[in-house]
């Protein structure tokens, strides 16, 4: 509902419910309103897109074991690629909450009264963008590299090129055996892209800016 809805319907509806889950996410987080430190990250929400993440890797393993690796290729492209772009978003909107310049009045009113209400806003705002817009902000945002950035969207593009052209996607949709995936130009491809994609994303929050890989370290790992 957070990371990858869009109304299809009442967006007045839509928008109440999306304001209620994010105040309910802070509302109830006493380490986010009570903490003595000035470091503001909302660890309920955190837990859950960590939660979120770990789903999608034992569903995959569930759905190979139902249904006998069927669109398996497909599916591990996706996990590698668009999945996990899902969750390093879902990372940097709640480390932002602490990074942001425009998240500081909110964290403000946190540390005075606890008034959730502008961080509440301030997520509603950032969730409205795009897993890719979100990690864009976080590149032009931060002192990041220029090559950290352009692992990452580089090899995305080239990602989307191999979903958007039918030979290569119906090449993965029917890849399944071992034998299937060496001799899958389109399953290379994949291969080739995604490494570069995780490296990219893990200088992103791991090294190439401090607190943001504090912050990954003390709150995303342990």
């Amino acid at each position: 509902m957070l990371l990858e809805s869009y109304p299809v319907g009442n967006r007045e509806v839509y928008d109440r419910v999306r304001r209620q889950i994010i105040r309910r996410y802070l509302g109830d987080d006493r380490g986010l309103t009570h903490a003595s430190a000035d470091v503001r990250v909302p660890r309920f929400l955190l837990n859950d897109l960590t939660r979120y993440w770990r789903t999608v890797t034992v569903d995959f393993v569930y759905k190979q074991v139902a249904e006998n690796d069927k669109k398996w290729a497909l599916r591990n492209a996706k996990l590698r690629m668009s999945r996990k772009l899902i969750f390093a978003a879902g990372l940097a909107h709640v480390f932002f909450c602490h990074l942001d310049p425009l998240a500081a009045s909110a964290r403000s009113a946190l540390m005075k009264s606890r008034d959730v209400s502008l961080l509440t806003a301030y997520l509603e705002q950032e969730l409205a963008l795009s897993p890719l817009e979100v990690i864009a902000k976080a590149c032009v945002d931060l002192p990041i590299g220029d090559a950290t950035a352009r692992d990452i969207f580089d090899s995305y593009d080239r990602f989307l090129g191999i979903l958007n052209n039918q030979t290569k996607r119906s090449e993965l949709e029917k890849a399944r055996t071992h034998d299937d995936l060496r001799n899958s130009v389109a399953w290379e491809e994949v291969r080739t892209v995604s490494k570069p994609f995780h490296d990219g994303l893990v200088a992103l929050f791991l090294k190439e800016h401090d607190v943001l890989r504090d912050l990954t370290m003390k709150y995303g790992l342990f």
